[in-house]
């Protein structure tokens, strides 16, 4: 099994280094438990279980953490854990007792050394089920007393608890368990299990302040309830496990098996991978990848979705659909990708795929000008590496609308231009991109007209229809003089002469923007072709120089005006620098795709590799983050474990490799 070990120099005693690392557990239908190394909450997002009901979107945080101390005879109790109040007191802290951290395979091992002995912590989570399992291990050599305080939150993931608006119901239904309910809709929770003695004490605790909300300009101090304690002695070499269940507790024995069924899963996940990157980054990809509906009895449901990032994106299309190569097929996962691409394409509607899914009810949204072009992407990945041409049988119907649709124009004006074939899009008030930041009426990149990669994408659509319906024998299924219309159009619409890049955007409200963007490099890497060797050569040292950093890609160039070089603040200024500087780490994929198709060495791109071993060790562990700041030394930011970071890093990898031939 792929074991990541944090490095020692990090537990030296000082809180910081354990507070600004996460760590993640998922269930495969959306639910998840988080929280920091020390394990304070200092998200509204952490907990030790945050239950999907309905799955994926509709999450619940149902226990937000824990206080655990350990004791031994006379001597008094020792915490494990830590928590952060208001003022930025911590009480208890346990932290200096953690003595090592490790991710083996996908469950966090803590290691904690303190004056009674050694004992071990571990977290996982059944599949299909909302359910955590925290287990104690005693490494001593002698009695040790357990004694863990979970603080129930019962509440929305986007909200906090305040205790003064809360109506709890505890209720001890055997020796040692405990269920619990609140009004507001939250389902209600099951704690306890063999072994553990129930000691009710039904308290309120005030004011725990979440830093990272604070930070983000959010509420930030929440309270929670604790209805009791859970208390058991444990023998050397034997451990206790503290069950958190949506549902149902289990036996000793079915616990055992949950625990087995985790790592099984989890070896095989890695089992193929090439090196101890590869499989970290499978191991990361995988935690994305969820199943939309109902968890069964015996769930074994195929994956039909992606959750585009923890700790609170949703499913979105453009996201789902963008990670899906390096999620599924540079995993060996093809019948995944099948599964995705058939549940997506039942959702188009006028040629476009939802881009967003309600957290609960409602409709999807469709405002996105390029989720249904990547899926017209990942669907030729997915042919390509599959031969499987009998899904062209059934999504041949999808791909012909999309095209229809775009021809002819679909929702927010978007619609190709007959005179150069080319699509134009955008409507007052709208961000259709995937530079999407929007605060209140502020849509702070609208990029209307024509954007380069759009059009990159719909090129390559084309191209692969052309190709496709001519495997299935569907003749003249559409204009293919199109596709010599568009060659024509781009290498003399979007090449910027005075830059030696790309025009972000042709045809705009104010004409052309020159802004130095990467979405000309995510061009080079779907549609290269489109360019001469010395256009794509001078693309990528524009991009090498400007944009390019160890863990990805700026969104906008330095001395660029609307530049900025921090990301920061409330929702205002994090939104309005959202795209404006930031580094995208899914932009790395791309890079090195759109190099190695210019016939840049592998070897140029060798720190690459370097860097994404690296950030494995900050954030959350073993997860690759969404943006990083846009100065070095790059600090992680955004979501903490992003799928299309994921799943373009693992891509990249891939390509990497196969350019060194192994």
């Amino acid at each position: 099994m792929s074991d990541l070990p944090l490095p020692a120099d990090l537990f030296t005693g000082a809180p910081d280094p354990l507070l600004q690392r996460e760590w993640l557990v998922t269930n495969g239908v959306g639910g998840f438990a988080s929280a920091t190394l020390a394990g304070a909450a200092t998200r509204r997002y952490h907990g030790l279980l945050v239950a999907a009901d309905p799955p994926p979107n509709a999450r619940w945080v149902l226990v937000s953490g824990a206080d655990e101390f350990i004791h031994h005879a006379d001597a008094p109790e020792i915490p494990l854990s830590t928590q952060e109040y208001d003022g930025g007191v911590l009480h208890p802290a346990g932290y200096p007792a953690i003595a090592a951290f490790t991710l083996r395979g996908q469950r966090p091992v803590w290691r904690y050394d303190t004056d009674h002995g050694s004992l071990e912590k571990t977290v996982w989570m059944e599949r299909g089920r909302n359910r955590t399992f925290v287990r104690y291990t005693n490494h001593a050599r002698h009695l040790l007393r357990i004694r863990v305080r979970p603080f129930v939150s019962l509440r929305w993931f986007h909200a906090l608890r305040r205790g003064a608006d809360a109506s709890f119901e505890a209720l001890q239904t055997g020796p040692g368990s405990l269920s619990v309910r609140a009004d507001g809709g939250a389902p209600c929770i099951h704690l306890g299990g063999s072994s553990w003695r129930v000691e009710l004490r039904s308290d309120w605790y005030w004011n725990f302040h979440r830093r990272v909300e604070q930070a983000r300009g959010f509420d930030y101090t929440e309270d929670a309830f604790a209805p009791a304690d859970f208390v058991a002695e444990v023998r050397p070499g034997h451990g206790v496990t503290l069950q958190l269940a949506a549902d149902e507790l289990q036996s000793a024995s079915e616990v055992d098996a949950s625990l087995a069924r985790f790592d099984s899963r989890t070896a095989s996940l890695a089992a193929s991978a090439a090196d101890p990157l590869e499989q970290r980054l499978r191991l990361a990809a995988d935690q994305t990848l969820v199943h939309r509906g109902p968890s069964l009895p015996g769930f074994t449901p195929e994956p039909n979705t992606v959750i585009a990032g923890y700790p609170w994106f949703g499913d979105w299309g453009r996201d789902t659909l963008i990670s899906l190569p390096g999620l599924c097929l540079a995993t060996g996962r093809a019948s995944t990708a099948k599964t995705i691409l058939l549940n997506y394409a039942q959702a188009i509607d006028q040629g476009m795929v939802p881009n967003r899914w309600p957290d609960a009810g409602d409709e999807p949204e469709y405002h996105a000008f390029d989720a249904a072009l990547w899926f017209t992407h990942a669907l030729a990945a997915y042919v390509r590496a599959t031969d499987d041409t009998e899904v062209l049988d059934v999504l041949g119907t999808a791909l012909l609308e999309i095209i229809d649709w775009h021809i002819r124009g679909t929702r927010h004006g978007i619609r190709m231009d007959p005179d150069d074939g080319l699509l134009t899009g955008g409507e007052d008030g709208l961000q259709l991109t995937w530079m999407d930041a929007k605060f209140e009426d502020w849509v702070v990149t609208p990029r209307r007209g024509k954007p380069v990669e759009i059009n990159a994408l719909w090129y390559a659509a084309l191209k692969f229809a052309r190709e496709a319906f001519a495997r299935i024998g569907w003749r003249d299924a559409f204009d293919t003089s199109l596709l010599p219309l568009l060659e024509d159009s781009f290498a003399t619409r979007f090449w910027n002469p005075d830059t030696g890049g790309l025009f972000d955007v042709v045809d705009g409200p104010d004409g052309s923007d020159p802004a130095i963007r990467p979405n000309q490099v995510i061009a080079l890497a779907v549609a290269g072709d489109l360019l001469s060797p010395q256009q794509r050569s001078s693309v990528l040292v524009q991009a090498r120089d400007a944009l390019l950093t160890p863990v990805g890609l700026r969104s906008l160039a330095p001395g660029d005006p609307a530049y900025c070089p921090h990301y920061a603040g409330g929702p205002r200024e994090r939104d309005g620098a959202y795209h404006q500087g930031p580094v995208w780490s899914w932009l790395l994929g791309m890079y090195i795709e759109a190099s190695l198709k210019a016939g840049a060495p592998a070897d140029e791109l060798r720190g690459l590799r370097e860097a994404m071993l690296a950030h494995l060790h900050e954030g959350v562990v073993g997860a690759v983050s969404e943006l990083f700041q846009p100065e070095a030394p790059f600090a992680p930011e955004g979501a903490p474990a992003q799928a299309w970071g994921a799943a373009e890093w693992l891509r990249g990898l891939r390509l990497l490799r196969a350019a060194n031939g192994r």
